[in-house]
């Protein structure tokens, strides 16, 4: 399972905006002691789905074109 952590609104040069999402993957393990959430491996990818690397704090680039964008929140 993955759940999404954030949502961050950017902007590209040309200013289009964007959404930026923080997904977690989630494994959901049920034993004796009850349900189990272990987290783990983190990605970003826009609403489109198209993968995001981490730059900075303020900014992101698009993996398929090298764009980048950055925070406005």
């Amino acid at each position: 399972m993955e759940e999404a952590l954030a949502h961050y609104r950017c902007a590209s040069d040309d200013g289009t905006y964007v959404t930026v999402v923080d997904y977690r993957h989630v494994a959901i393990e049920t034993g004796p002691a009850g349900v189990r959430y272990r987290p783990g491996a983190r990605r970003l990818a826009l609403t489109t789905g198209e993968a995001v690397r981490y730059i900075d704090a303020r900014t992101f680039e698009i993996v398929a074109s090298g764009e980048l964008i950055r925070r406005l929140d």
